[in-house]
């Protein structure tokens, strides 16, 4: 973390003109937007309601000259108090808290440490319905294990359109075998 980033992070709230929107909008170090311009359907110091968009990242609609586009947060904050994102590097919350777009919270970082960091804070799974090959749902194995000893295991695989060997594996424990009895 560079020293400019700490002393932005200890004090009270600065402001700093949006990149892009200089005449029209300020951002905070704590992640807040402000409209610093003039307009008929607004008012001077108003602080804009952000939405969740895409992927839970908190986003505002910025209008100047007309013309409405939606922003990220995160990306505004990171534009005004770090600077422009260098090639080849992604924004992260280091708390994985994707609504704190405070500056303490944000760093450009490459897309592997992105991806470490998500998997070390359990973002990101393989496991399951999240690995992007797997054909079936908790609900599918927990009917599978439900069938097993009533009906083949050929039978069951083409029920859940899989194989026998799949089926063998989870009454072997040996797929699935984290996934634990349903609650009752």
């Amino acid at each position: 973390m560079s020293d400019r980033k700490i002393s932005a992070c200890e004090q009270h709230e600065i402001w700093r003109p949006v990149v892009g929107y200089e005449q029209w909008y300020e951002v905070s170090n704590h992640g807040r937007v402000k409209r610093v311009k003039y307009h008929s359907s607004t008012y001077i110091g108003k602080i804009l309601k952000p939405q969740k968009g895409i992927g839970g990242y908190l986003r505002v609609k910025l209008c100047a000259d007309g013309h409405q586009q939606k922003h990220s947060v995160h990306r505004l904050v990171a534009a005004a108090f770090i600077g422009p994102c260098p090639d080849g590097m992604e924004m992260n919350h280091c708390d994985c808290d994707k609504t704190n777009n405070t500056i303490c919270n944000i760093e450009y970082v490459t897309k592997s440490e992105n991806t470490l960091h998500a998997y070390r804070n359990g973002l990101m799974s393989q496991r399951g319905e999240k690995n992007a090959f797997s054909k079936l749902t908790r609900e599918d194995v927990f009917a599978i294990r439900d069938l097993i000893g009533s009906k083949t295991n050929l039978e069951i695989a083409k029920k859940f359109g899989v194989t026998n060997c799949n089926i063998s594996a989870i009454a072997h424990g040996k797929s699935w075998a984290w996934l634990k009895e349903r609650a009752a």
